[in-house]
């Protein structure tokens, strides 16, 4: 519909302008740490990159709410409604349709990292600029994405009933299972923009004690996402071995393993000094392969 399109498109202006004073404030401490002098950045530009982000967040939160309210009140003229809803489906099974899609599953994304961006900005401190542009950068493409394969696309004609969800999908554990997979996901790319910052500003060592609470929650999330998607591989599928679970929990299996090695690796890091260099190719390729798990 016409306000879920607008909605994602307040929210890529947002994120748009909050990356350009990112930028600006990156540039300053460049201009300022090559003249030896304190790295102080312009209040100003980092308090409108702040709006500009917690702007991208309220917008995709009104997008998140619009679709809810689209789904529990059968407005089948949108596509996305129609082909992962019916009017016999229980409420726990309409809630899941959120996710039950492409389309969904991306807003669901964009959702949890924009949440998460808000929380990081918080205690980001001498990483926040760095940090917070290769985040805006991420969150505009999803966003871009939203746009094309939109979930708020219309039908040419009003269907009076869903497509109904998938039967297969009719499941308690399809209920939890996505959303915690994908804040696995969302929380992914925070080791990965705190190492880019730490590179950007040459702070090898001290990067890595900033990521590691998102590394240990990207660990347990993406884990209990796995395990809970096995769960119900299991019960709806039968057991027939590793192909036996779907792609979801295949795909995400790898980018878990890295993600543990990370762990590990910054652990060594802080007992020995080792692993500095390591350590930044995991955090990147942790969330590199979860990029490459969806598109799989």
């Amino acid at each position: 519909m016409k306000i879920g399109y607008l909605l994602i498109i307040l929210a890529l202006a947002g994120v748009l302008f909050s990356a350009w004073k990112y930028y600006q404030v990156t540039e300053e401490e460049k201009d300022t740490a090559s003249k030896r002098k304190k790295v102080k950045s312009s209040g100003s530009q980092i308090t409108f990159a702040h709006y500009g982000f917690y702007f991208m967040t309220l917008m995709v939160v009104l997008a998140s709410i619009y679709l809810f309210y689209l789904i529990l009140t059968h407005q089948y003229q949108v596509g996305y409604v129609y082909r992962y809803t019916s009017r016999d489906l229980p409420l726990g099974y309409l809630i899941s349709a959120f996710w039950a899609g492409q389309e969904g599953s991306f807003l669901l994304w964009a959702l949890f990292m924009a949440i998460m961006g808000s929380v990081f900005i918080r205690n980001a401190k001498d990483y926040e600029a760095n940090a917070m542009l290769l985040l805006n950068i991420i969150q505009a493409f999803f966003l871009v994405l939203l746009l094309k394969a939109s979930p708020f696309s219309l039908l040419q004609q009003v269907p009076a009933d869903g497509a109904g969800l998938n039967p297969l999908l009719q499941n308690f554990w399809m209920v939890i299972h996505p959303p915690i997979l994908f804040v696995g996901y969302a929380a992914a790319a925070f080791p990965m923009i705190i190492a880019w910052a730490g590179l950007r500003k040459k702070l090898y060592q001290q990067w890595s004690m900033k990521a590691f609470p998102w590394v240990l929650f990207t660990a347990i999330t993406l884990g209990a996402g796995i395990i809970i998607g096995g769960f119900w591989a299991y019960e709806v599928l039968g057991w027939g071995g590793y192909w036996g679970w779907d792609p979801v929990e295949n795909s995400s299996l790898v980018p878990w393993i890295i993600t543990l090695a990370l762990l590990h690796g910054l652990i060594v890091q802080k007992v020995s000094g080792a692993l500095k260099k390591t350590n930044i190719f995991l955090a990147i390729l942790s969330f590199v392969l979860v990029l490459y798990a969806t598109y799989l």
